[in-house]
């Protein structure tokens, strides 16, 4: 079934699409924990993190067109009270973003979309991935440690917070 998947960096042609189906995931999985203002705010600010491609991109997996995974790669800002000596003055890159529709997950193609965003973050000479997901989220903590992501803070929160990290290699 992976051979007829499209994995495609998202142009401008694809923006609308590709916000229009992270925010349809997030509410599937948020839905009960934020208030629908939420998701006008992630929908901005996904909006504010493409006008910047220099440092951050997305990636999407088509099947027939229709889109059934995203993930992002954008240049992390710092914003995690409790990790920010961790990584300020570093070029971090923060992984976000990554869904992939219930019926086509455990075959590939979020390892694959995390192969995108890796090579991005590699040709972006970043030296280290951070990322943040739920212990709730169907498959996203074992999915990450499979990816190579170690913990290095759980929040053990409402939310279930953890936050993982990963080297850039360079070769």
């Amino acid at each position: 079934m992976i051979n007829e998947i499209d994995f495609k960096y998202v142009t401008k042609a694809l923006e609308k699409q590709t916000k229009d189906f992270i925010i349809e995931e997030y509410i599937k999985h948020y839905d009960t924990y934020f208030p629908k203002s939420q998701y006008e705010i992630l929908y901005k600010k996904m909006d504010l993190l493409l006008l910047k491609r220099s440092h951050n991109a997305f990636f999407i997996a088509q099947y027939k067109n229709k889109t059934i995974g995203a993930i992002s790669i954008c240049e992390y800002d710092n914003r995690i009270k409790a990790l920010q000596k961790r990584y300020l003055n570093r070029n971090i890159a923060e992984v976000g973003r990554c869904y992939i529709e219930e019926s086509f997950r455990k075959k590939g193609i979020g390892s694959k979309l995390f192969e995108l965003a890796y090579d991005f973050a590699k040709n972006k000479e970043y030296e280290e991935l951070y990322l943040h997901t739920q212990y709730f989220l169907p498959g996203g903590y074992q999915f990450w440690n499979k990816m190579g992501f170690c913990n290095t803070l759980d929040e053990k929160d409402y939310l279930q917070t953890v936050h993982m990290e990963r080297k850039v290699n360079p070769f």
